[in-house]
């Protein structure tokens, strides 16, 4: 047995006072005491000689108390509302509230906490919890707390523009001991399941669907925008691609799309439509600025109808080289048409290790095998985490596209990268990889190095092909590409995390700033995955609504009728 508006110790603290309380009231009556008097003189001598109420007499009304104190202790109980027990083996509940885009639309929210309060009164107090599905699974109301804690935790709550984490809690229910053996999830909402998920379950976890919801209503959304190279080969542009979804009787024109760049409409840009529901911005200059895509007509979600993308800023630099080292360097900084070789005013060197060329300036350095341990040894700035720096260093390098094996045989010995924190950023790289004999100058990855290592050297920003709540960044590459989410982490996070809701993503030093999109096909279609059996508690075995306070209730009603027809009869004073 367990109540759905108090805790066992209030009812049994409120069970106590009424019984006070009627002792009380059953001391504290009229008692009528008949007195003669030989005139009406003496009657108010007499009335105060016996007062019509007496305080602390002799407690005769034994029965009378009794059954006063059983119809209030019924419907002291009613109040309480006394729920039976799951006879369907103790099952435990995780109510999941949906707060993920997916209900978005208006009244979508209010629907699902009414329904999910209605289902919450009906499950044993100790058996059940209950999570909330934004952009994190966040529990709003523990086993054996209040249920009247639900209403007040829920105030303010609101759908986040983020894709429903619900699959992480089931991976959560089907790690061993996390749950009791016998679990129930219970979706509020139109957070999707996939199939796969389901079929990982372990034996005694079951995943049920909340019914009543309304169908959605035609929606049309943004569900891809990112960057790519630009076709006609310029270095200081990139190409863009946006892609839309529609359901109903919505369209995916180009035309639906509205274009801003810093708050202010595009123009002067080609935009080519790429059926049958996308577009490509060509050339549009890597200036930087914030690029906006806007659906303005209303529809069903709002949180899709709109995609934000940093464009990068691509400027030249001025590199100067040793005159110690050979040509093959120049070579390469006049392959890259972002670099420019300046002997006056640099912004970065490349010079022999132990050379005073370029003073203080972030430099790429070339030492001897004999004084250098490591093929490649990064200094970088700041206070980051070796682990992660080294990291960082490796992609913004571009070392991770090297043949480091290729290069180990043929230098005969290990090669191996370090990195260490200073005050500059400096790369030390072995000398004789400049030697035709190793063909690393040869190979396609050496232009793409020198590449690398000069923008990041000269601290220029990461660029992301895109950014999207619950994806990880596409890989960093001069090639921004489209191919979809990669394998690595988004660089601002410092680890290997997705963006966990639409909106900006702030470095760790808070210096830079980038948008997140939603752009997600399953909110913008409405996707469900695989179709969930409906829960009702009912079904579950439960007592339905008030339907034990409504018995109580009823018998303390009859037991009142008792108590009148048997004042009536002169049973009881």
């Amino acid at each position: 047995m367990n109540f759905a508006n108090l805790s066992l110790p209030w009812l049994l603290a409120g069970a106590a006072a009424l019984a006070g309380l009627l002792y009380v009231l059953q001391q504290l009556r009229i008692r009528y005491t008949e007195v003669a008097v030989p005139t009406a003189m003496f009657w108010r001598e007499a009335a105060r000689d016996a007062p019509v109420r007496v305080f602390r007499r002799r407690f005769r009304h034994w029965l009378a108390y009794l059954l006063s104190l059983l119809i209030c202790w019924l419907l002291w109980l009613g109040l309480a509302e006394p729920r039976v027990e799951d006879p369907e083996g103790g099952q435990y509940h995780v109510l999941f509230l949906d707060g993920s885009a997916h209900m978005s639309a208006p009244g979508d929210l209010d629907q699902a906490i009414r329904r999910l309060r209605d289902d919450l009164r009906n499950l044993p107090q100790d058996r059940r919890e209950v999570i909330w599905g934004g952009a994190w699974n966040l529990k709003l109301l523990n086993a054996g707390e209040e249920s009247l804690l639900f209403d007040r935790r829920v105030v303010g709550l609101a759908p986040e523009g983020a894709p429903s984490a619900v699959e992480e809690q089931i991976d959560l229910l089907a790690l061993p001991g996390a749950y009791p053996e016998a679990v129930r999830l219970v979706i509020y909402g139109r957070a999707p399941v996939g199939g796969g998920t389901l079929e990982e379950l372990r034996e005694g976890v079951q995943v049920h669907r909340a019914a009543g919801f309304d169908e959605p209503g035609a929606n049309r959304g943004i569900v891809a925008m990112g960057l790519g190279t630009a076709a006609s080969g310029r270095w200081d542009a990139v190409d863009v691609l946006i892609r839309m979804a529609a359901t109903g009787d919505l369209s995916t024109l180009p035309g639906d799309v509205q274009l801003s760049l810093d708050g202010s409409p595009v123009t002067g840009i080609a935009i080519e439509a790429v059926p049958p529901d996308g577009l490509v911005l060509r050339d549009v200059p890597s200036a930087g600025g914030l690029l906006e895509a806007r659906i303005a007509a209303a529809d069903t979600l709002s949180a899709d109808d709109s995609a934000q993308l940093q464009l990068p800023e691509r400027r030249e630099l001025k590199v100067a080289v040793s005159s110690l080292l050979g040509a093959v360097l120049m070579e390469a900084v006049e392959a890259d048409p972002g670099l420019v070789l300046a002997a006056d005013e640099p912004e970065l060197v490349f010079r022999r290790a132990g050379e005073s060329f370029g003073g203080d300036l972030p430099a790429l350095e070339f030492a001897p095998m004999n004084e250098q341990v490591n093929a490649f040894e990064i200094q970088y700035a700041g206070d980051l985490d070796a682990e992660l720096a080294l990291r960082d260093s490796l992609r913004g390098l571009g070392l991770h596209l090297i043949d480091g094996a290729g290069l180990a045989v043929e230098a005969g010995r290990p090669v191996g990268v370090q990195a260490s924190a200073g005050e500059n950023r400096n790369v030390s790289v072995w000398l004789e990889l400049l030697d035709e004999r190793y063909n690393f100058t040869a190979s396609r990855a050496f232009p793409l190095f020198i590449s690398r290592a000069s923008r990041w050297l000269a601290e220029e920003n990461p660029v992301y092909a895109y950014l999207a709540a619950g994806r990880l960044a596409a890989e960093e590459s001069p090639d921004f590409a489209l191919a979809g989410p990669g394998i690595s982490a988004t660089r601002l996070l410092g680890a290997d995390l997705a963006p966990a809701r639409a909106g900006f993503l702030e470095s760790p030093n808070a210096e830079l700033a980038y948008p997140v999109s939603l752009l997600s096909t399953a909110v913008t279609t409405g996707q469900v995955g695989v179709e969930l059996p409906a829960f009702a508690p009912t079904a579950a075995g439960l007592a339905g609504p008030s339907l034990l306070a409504l018995l109580l209730i009823l018998a303390a009603l009859a037991l009142l009728a008792f108590e009148w027809y048997a004042y009536q009869r002169g049973m009881m004073p």
